[in-house]
């Protein structure tokens, strides 16, 4: 079997094509994989915290956590605190004056000095 010159270039022609898309199906399947394994890794060390600053984290929670728990306060030594505090209110209110209560006497004494004024002066600051 014999062939002609176009029948070689048609061959080689296909031969290219068809190692073009043997190396672009191997590249696309071998260097896709490379790529998802990159964007995998960008993302675990995004994601991930290095062992000394986690560790530097942990002491310090730790120690945040026994202040805490040595500084606790239960909650019934609050209740009764809230307590107390309201019971020392009631006893305020019962025994101090209002600002109102306050004006309104205050208001009486001047009435009276005012009047004790105006009869000094009816007398004309004689002594009586």
């Amino acid at each position: 079997m014999t062939f002609d010159n176009g029948t070689w270039w048609l061959v080689v022609l296909l031969l290219g094509f068809a190692t073009g898309a043997l190396i672009y199906l191997l590249k696309r399947s071998l260097f896709g994989r490379v790529d998802r394994l990159d964007e995998s890794v960008k993302r675990l060390d995004e994601s991930t915290v290095k062992k000394e600053p986690y560790e530097k984290d942990k002491d310090k929670l730790a120690s945040d956590i026994e202040r805490i728990e040595r500084d606790y306060t239960p909650r019934s030594v609050h209740d009764k605190s809230y307590d107390e505090l309201r019971a020392d209110i009631k006893t305020i209110m019962q025994t101090y004056l209002t600002k109102d209560d306050f004006i309104r006497e205050f208001s009486k004494v001047d009435r009276k000095i005012d009047m004790i004024l105006d009869h000094e002066m009816k007398q004309g600051g004689k002594a009586t």
